[in-house]
């Protein structure tokens, strides 16, 4: 309770001490001008008069306008003090001051009524013209300062659903915009001949040029109604996932994982599908798999997946994560993890947390992860697993299980016929292709760089200041770079992420990219000969798609 007390007393002292520094000049200038009306009443001097008039109602009016802002500062914040009273408050409290100064010259009304010029058979005056800008722009202003300011009252005091206070607030204030527009023309009298043109010309401007516009319009109040996508919204779309900031007139704002926003017209999410996360619910699943040796025990394998989702996604006690074996390979056992999250934007840090707990995990169990025979040098960009299939076989050959797993009939009965040797695989292919090229190593650089210039001739300006010796040494080294740390994508990426970004500097671009591919494989098939066969083309040409690809996003990151 005393805490409690001296919390809130806090509060208002705080409020008191704002106000008194906010009211303080304008109530002793008030005060100033008061007196000076109260002590000669009589006067009739034109100078007192003005202050009874003018001045004294103008500062009594500044009174209200500064108490107003300090409140709203109090408790709305910058962000909404500087939208609500910079943009709205401020504007119309000078607006009323330049009207009542003009009025201390000529009559208002009378002036308001001041025809300007004709449109349409209609006589347009002061006041109409008035209404359609000055007074149109303070009440869009206005409108959306007290959507604002309301937003956030609401938020911090009655607690409500953020998305569904929103999307309210929306509706609010696209029927007030309506609203003011109504008014605003209303002012301008238009004829019902001048009004059955307009309409005519925005029937015909809505069916070609704003046939969108409207379109997007729609498409938001029908999204807002419906409420298959609310501001406050996680969803992915178009392969990205984001938050919905906003739902206006004619685009939605998505903020991306990346604090990218992404401005996407309403009408797209009607002919298009999207993922929502958080519309029902918060809560979604994800999965990550981990593929290991059968020597290994499920049920301890399962209880460090669990475990390693538990202690990082902080599931609640209903929601249990799942482990399912999906497959048995000939690589070994693949294993999901099936887990749950309320935040599913964070999602690629919750996959790495608990990638690095099932690392650590696993190393104090003695467990290995099964690395991959095919080539797969993984990148930002996911690859097809057509472009990562293992080489096939001959039809002649049977394919065994490398280790015992559960099907124990069906091994036994295999293993009565004979063993057939293994087809290779990519890595291996290209490691053991790579060891004929190594005695002509220093003729392989100097016939890759001729058959290079020789394809495509553009290219030889750009090493017009290279020293050609050094940069064949510069090309077999990165070649036994590679194929040294084939198995070893960790440490391959960012090398050559990083050899992507300095070639970029050089003056490489993607176009590039295909002619040293070319290249390569015709210089590997000079040198190889026989040994040039159709799954070690295959192997090299998926490597060096893959190291193309991982260069090309260090480039675009540089």
């Amino acid at each position: 309770m005393t805490t409690f007390l001296q919390l809130h007393s806090y509060q208002w002292v705080r409020i008191g001490t704002e106000l008194s520094r906010a009211l303080l000049f304008p109530l002793l200038l008030w005060g100033t001008l008061w007196l000076l009306v109260q002590v000669f009443p009589s006067s009739g001097h034109w100078n007192l008069n003005l202050i009874a008039t003018f001045f004294l109602p103008l500062v009594s009016l500044f009174v209200v306008y500064r108490a107003i802002a300090a409140i709203v500062l109090l408790m709305g914040g910058k962000e909404v003090h500087a939208s609500l009273v910079v943009g709205f408050l401020l504007p119309l409290f000078i607006t009323y001051a330049v009207i009542q100064f003009i009025g201390l010259f000529s009559d208002i009304s009378l002036l308001g009524d001041t025809q300007l010029f004709t449109v349409a058979k209609t006589t347009i005056t002061l006041r109409g013209l008035f209404a359609a800008s000055i007074g149109l722009y303070l009440w869009f202003a206005g409108v959306s300062s007290l959507a604002q300011f309301l937003r956030k009252l609401l938020l911090n005091r009655l607690h409500v659903d953020e998305a569904t206070l929103d999307a309210l607030l929306i509706l609010l204030r696209y029927f007030l915009i309506g609203l003011g527009l109504f008014v605003a023309f209303s002012e301008l009298k238009l004829d019902s001949t001048a009004i059955a043109a307009i309409s005519g010309g925005l029937a015909v401007g809505i069916g070609f040029g704003l046939k969108d516009i409207v379109i997007n319009f729609l498409s938001g109040i029908i999204l807002l109604f419906e409420r298959s996508l609310r501001p406050g919204d996680i969803i992915e779309f178009n392969n990205k996932m984001g938050r919905v900031e906003e739902i206006n007139l004619r685009a939605t704002t998505i903020k991306t994982r990346d604090h990218v926003e992404l401005v996407i017209p309403n009408q797209l999410f009607w002919n298009a599908a999207l993922t929502s996360y958080t519309r029902r619910s918060r809560m979604a699943r994800f999965k990550i798999e981990v593929l290991l040796d059968y020597d290994y025990s499920p049920d301890t394998v399962t209880a460090i997946l669990v475990n390693a989702a538990r202690e990082n996604s902080k599931i609640a006690t209903s929601l249990t994560a799942k482990v399912e074996i999906v497959n048995f390979g000939q690589e070994g056992v693949l294993y999901k993890l099936k887990f749950w999250t309320d935040d599913p934007l964070a999602i690629n840090s919750l996959r790495d947390k608990i990638h690095r707990h099932l690392w650590k995990a696993f190393e104090e169990e003695g467990i290995k992860l099964e690395t991959p025979t095919n080539i797969t040098i993984h990148s930002p960009k996911t690859l097809t697993s057509k472009d990562w299939a293992p080489v096939e076989p001959p039809e002649d050959q049977i394919r065994h299980p490398t280790r015992s797993s559960p099907l124990q009939p069906e091994i036994a009965l295999q293993q009565t016929a004979p063993v057939q040797p293994k087809a290779p695989t990519q890595v291996e292919l290209v490691e053991s292709s790579f060891e004929k090229i190594k005695p002509h190593a220093t003729e392989f650089s100097v016939s890759f760089y001729r058959n290079l210039f020789r394809n495509s001739p553009e290219l030889r300006s750009m090493f017009s200041n290279t020293d050609m010796e050094k940069q064949q040494q510069k090309l077999l080294s990165a070649l036994v770079l590679l194929v040294e740390n084939v198995r070893n994508p960790d440490r391959l990426v960012p090398i050559l992420q990083d050899l992507g970004a300095k070639h970029k500097g050089y003056g490489v671009i993607e176009k590039h990219y295909p002619a040293v591919g070319a290249a390569l494989l015709q210089t590997f098939e000079q040198y190889l000969k026989e040994g040039w066969t159709k799954e070690v083309k295959q192997a090299w040409t998926n490597t060096f798609d893959a190291i193309a690809q991982i260069m090309l996003d260090g480039a675009e990151e540089a």
